[in-house]
């Protein structure tokens, strides 16, 4: 007979991490009573192991029973949200064993009735403690239990508005699927979470496998357990299975004429129990007494198939190979290659002769009479499994760089070369993902193929997700005025970014420097430590505002200490309007020098007198202290007879201001003849301490020429003075007539 056990029996990782919880507390000396909040595991013999050992069980509704100061351990399937809130009331030390994949079903449904979700149909038992836990969290009126596909074809799906579709993780899988389907097609818009645990759809799909090859079928777990039963069901569709909890449940005449037969166990069963079965198979299900002589003869001679695990004894060490013995008349050859890749690695200081060893059973040469088995190939199938459980729980895994290839860096971790893509490695996108090589780093795996066994890994998925933590910690304490130690991340044309440990902050140009800047890399560089304070915070757009420069250097200070009203100093020209020119009096601090106090003549632009970078002395002629503005003047430094400016140049100023075309040239039938007449006042006549009104005359002249159509007084029609005054004086003597 031969006897396969799945690879996939027993502990689920969920499980086990709760047995390890259990192993730790209970392993602490002196540790405070232990309380279960109901069974941690679906396996009597295990829960009377853990009774044995001082753990006391409670339910949902005996609470009270809990001591306080006790531990209170919460089971795997997870408890009631009335449960916990309960016993968080109380003096206890709370230890949760809750699967993380149940617990991943709670988070997705608080998201969703936070999104409005109006409809929960979910896949599993109503009596199981997981589905029981999970409906403990959403409104009865939102929620329908679907155990078969009637359930769900009796929901009117379009009378709601979101509709959302879980399971129970330990759920036949194919039914999912298929409710699935059906929730598709009738409402297009459902939200489909497959909350099926992966190490559940692994160990259904390789039940059925092993049940295809196999005679008979033994399913152990416990009667209870959703998930053994689930296994027994689908195993009895290939062939005879038998449904048991121990070793002495197996049926005698069961096995009498099986050739090959299948193990595998439930989540819930503990490794002994599988061991224990195990041993029975071999040692005790046949006896000496009630065999035949062939029968003895065909039992010494036990054969192997390749593909099987065998567990021998070394008989033999050589530096290039092993020699073990299985227990068949082939003897086992295990090649160095098939123990370890490390070209150093020495067999005989790792082994001994005696020592026992498992491996997988290859291939078979009957002329040597040897089978060539495997070491490594089961090490790394045990390594993929552990691959599969920390993909399954998205944990942080510690690995080292091995090498750099093409696209990317390989990692080695338990065994197990995982690829890690260069963009996925953490570095910039031009970086030498050599220097990596030989050093430790923190990946998640982000992608799995099960049938291929490849993975990918993610290093920066890590730092994401300790960058969010450090996130959320610092928009929880930040505030205008704290001080922060950062390095600058990026510098554009208007200022510099600053990563502060959790968020990013800019620094405007004008905060880098009391001095005027071209560019803040005059004072900054990417990568360089800087000292900054948070001047403001938007905490909906999650921007930060930050001061660089302070006030202990600003130049405004030095200036009103050393300079004051009426000193006369050098400064610099450093730029130019149409309205003056400003000047450097210390680094940081600028006067404005207006044009009508740059020189006694008249200019029309600053650049007549003036030129970027020349140095000129000063006077300080005024100072506002509250706006910071500085007025200067070099027209004040001129002897006092030369600061006032000639006639002939205020005469030259205001001509310039005058208009070509005066007042009068308006269109007569818009200026009454009595307002201007030509004989009264022409313009040749004004004296001239009367041209201020001429200017007052052009005003009200473009005031008349903006109110008049432009049809009414075309350009291509002006005249000179005379004519224009004359055809004034004539204009109303034809209206007069044209009256008459």
């Amino acid at each position: 007979m031969n006897v396969i056990l799945s690879e996939y029996a027993g502990f689920c990782f969920g499980v086990q991490r709760s047995a390890d919880l259990l192993d730790q507390l209970l392993s602490v000396p002196d540790h405070p009573p232990v309380y279960c909040v109901g069974e941690l595991i679906h396996n009597r013999d295990y829960i009377d192991e853990l009774q044995a050992r001082g753990v006391s069980f409670v339910t949902d509704e005996t609470l009270d029973r809990i001591p306080d100061g006790a531990i209170a351990v919460l089971r795997t399937h997870g408890v009631p949200f009335k449960t916990l809130e309960t016993l968080t009331k109380r003096a206890l030390t709370i230890e949760d064993a809750t699967c993380p994949f149940v617990k991943r079903t709670h988070r997705i449904a608080e998201d969703e009735l936070a999104r409005g979700a109006d409809l929960f149909l979910i896949v599993g038992d109503r009596d199981h403690p997981e589905v029981k836990a999970l409906l403990s969290r959403i409104p009865d009126e939102k929620v329908r239990v679907i155990g078969t596909l009637s359930d769900l074809i009796s929901i009117d799906l379009t009378a709601f508005r979101r509709c959302i579709l879980l399971s129970q993780t330990t759920a036949n899988h194919d039914f999912f699927k298929d409710c699935a389907a059906y929730v598709e097609e009738h409402k297009p818009d459902a939200v489909v979470y497959d909350t099926v645990c992966k190490a559940t759809e692994q160990r259904q799909i390789d039940a059925v496998e092993l049940a295809k090859r196999c005679d008979v079928m033994l399913v152990i777990g416990g009667k209870n357990s959703s998930n053994s039963r689930k296994l027994a069901e689908l195993a009895q569709k290939h062939c005879t299975t038998c449904f048991i909890e121990r070793a002495s449940e197996i049926p005698k005449d069961l096995l009498q004429n099986a050739r090959r037969v299948g193990i595998t166990a439930g989540a819930s069963t503990p490794r002994r129990i599988i061991e224990e079965v195990v041993c029975y198979m071999t040692e005790n299900n046949r006896t000496e007494e009630t065999l035949s002589f062939e029968e003895l003869l065909e039992q010494s001679f036990k054969t192997l198939s390749p593909g099987d695990v065998a567990t021998g004894n070394i008989t033999r060490i050589l530096p290039a190979e092993m020699h073990v013995d299985l227990g068949i008349k082939h003897t086992g050859i295990l090649p160095l290659a098939e123990v370890s890749d490390d070209p150093s690695f020495k067999l005989e200081e790792n082994f001994k002769v005696g020592d026992e060893v498992t491996v997988l059973v290859q291939k078979f040469n009957d002329a040597e009479g040897t089978v060539q088995v495997s070491k490594k190939k089961l090490d790394n199938r045990a390594g993929w499994q552990k691959i599969v459980n920390a993909y399954q729980a998205d944990e942080i895994l510690t690995g080292t760089v091995s090498s750099a290839i093409k696209g990317g860096i390989l990692v080695s971790w338990e065994g197990q070369s995982i690829f890690v893509p260069g963009s996925l490695s953490g570095l910039p996108k031009e970086a030498d993902l050599r220097t990596m090589v030989g050093t430790q780093v923190e990946f998640k795996l982000a992608e799995l193929d099960e049938q291929k066994r490849r993975t990918v890994g993610s290093i920066r998925a890590v730092e994401r997700e300790r960058r969010k933590a450090l996130s959320e910690q610092f928009w929880n304490e930040v505030e205008p005025g704290k001080i922060y130690t950062g390095k600058v991340k990026s510098i554009t044309s208007y200022g510099a970014f600053v990563d502060l440990g959790g968020a990013d902050g800019m620094i405007h140009i004008t905060e880098l420097s009391w001095k005027r800047l071209s560019h803040p890399s005059e004072v900054v560089s990417i990568g360089q430590e800087v000292t900054v304070y948070v001047k403001d915070v938007n905490y909906d757009a999650h921007k930060i505002s930050l001061g660089y420069k302070t006030d202990a250097d600003n130049p405004w200070n030095k200036f009103v200490e050393q300079f004051h009203e009426g000193d006369v100093t050098k400064v610099t020209i450093v730029n130019m309007t149409t309205f003056g020119a400003f000047a450097e009096i210390i680094p940081g601090v600028d006067g404005l020098i207006h044009i009508s106090q740059i020189t006694n003549k008249h200019i029309t632009k600053p650049q007549d007198v003036l030129t970027i970078g020349e140095v000129v002395d000063v006077e300080i002629i005024g100072i506002n202290t509250e706006t910071k503005k500085i007025s200067l003047s070099m027209r004040s430094l001129l002897p006092p007879e030369e600061q006032t400016p000639a006639a002939e140049e205020i005469a030259a100023e205001e001509k310039e201001e005058v208009p070509e075309a005066p007042a009068e040239e308006a269109p007569a039938n818009e200026t009454p003849a009595d307002e201007a007449p030509a004989e009264e006042k022409p313009a040749e006549e004004a004296p001239a301490e009367e041209k201020p009104k001429a200017k007052r005359t052009k005003k009200k002249a473009e005031e008349a020429e903006g109110d008049s159509p432009a049809e009414e007084a075309p350009a291509e029609e002006p005249a000179p003075k005379k004519t224009t005054r004359k055809k004034k004086t004539e204009e109303p003597k034809e209206e007069e007539e044209s009256a008459e």
